[in-house]
């Protein structure tokens, strides 16, 4: 954690109302905005990727733990940092993707900031965002359909449903 972090997570956490409130108040819209979205001051250790070399990082956890919150939050720092330049998005069916990973309450397009948001072609089944990185939907329903394109990383959720 950034000391930065540090120092807000415990301004947050162990300051009284009216000192957090006062901290607040002296934030500008574009650092509040900021401070909305930033992700990693939010979530739990639990919910951020590894910080280790990994190849397959797996959440198995219950109901409301986040982890489709965690994955769209890993997705949008894939694509905003510049280190993947195309991903895969892969449900139990599109419209699990859709309603889901893309357009839920803790989807993609939720959890991205207004000049992050990426552009949504559901037509196309992708997801652009402004820095030209990219994410491709797929249903595993249609395994065949990966075969192909060559992702650099993959978000694919709820794998306990699929076939």
């Amino acid at each position: 954690m950034t000391s930065y972090r540090k120092k807000l997570n415990d301004l947050l956490q162990t300051a009284t109302p009216e000192i957090r409130q006062t901290y607040l108040n002296t934030l500008d819209r574009e650092e509040l905005i900021y401070l909305l979205y930033d992700w990693p001051l939010w979530a739990r250790d639990k919910q951020l990727p590894p910080e280790s070399d990994w190849h397959i990082w797996l959440l198995m956890a219950g109901r409301g733990f986040g982890k489709t919150r965690a994955g769209a939050e890993w997705v949008r720092m894939l694509a905003m940092t510049g280190t993947c330049g195309l991903i895969a998005l892969v449900g139990h069916t599109m419209d699990d993707v859709r309603h889901v990973m893309i357009e839920g309450a803790s989807g993609i397009l939720q959890v991205s900031p207004p000049d992050e948001k990426p552009t949504w072609l559901p037509s196309r089944r992708l997801l652009i965002w402004p820095n030209g990185a990219k994410a491709r939907c797929y249903s595993s329903e249609d395994p065949n359909q990966l075969r192909g394109p060559e992702h650099e990383k993959a978000w694919c959720d709820e794998i306990a449903k699929w076939r």
